[in-house]
């Protein structure tokens, strides 16, 4: 899959040109992906990151037209307990 940023920056100098492409090309059906230990995750997803500091929840989202990391909380949910 190919990052947001590749996408829209490729797609540029078309966008000035052909606004119907451009609308296409930067609407919700662009692979938008976050990188986690080698792993694509789709936006909108959410996962424990295991990172130096500590465990934390995020979700993977867009900020202006690259995807982002948005943490949600400190530390992470066990499944199974409560």
């Amino acid at each position: 899959m190919k990052r947001c940023l590749a996408v829209f920056l490729a797609t540029g100098v078309i966008a000035l040109s052909t606004p119907v492409l451009a609308q296409k090309m930067s609407g919700p059906d662009v692979p938008c992906t976050c990188r986690f230990k080698g792993q694509d995750v789709p936006v909108g997803q959410t996962m424990c990151l295991d990172l130096p500091s500590g465990d934390v929840l995020a979700t993977c989202g867009r900020v202006l037209n690259n995807t982002a990391w948005k943490p949600l909380q400190q530390g992470c949910p066990v499944p199974g307990l409560s």
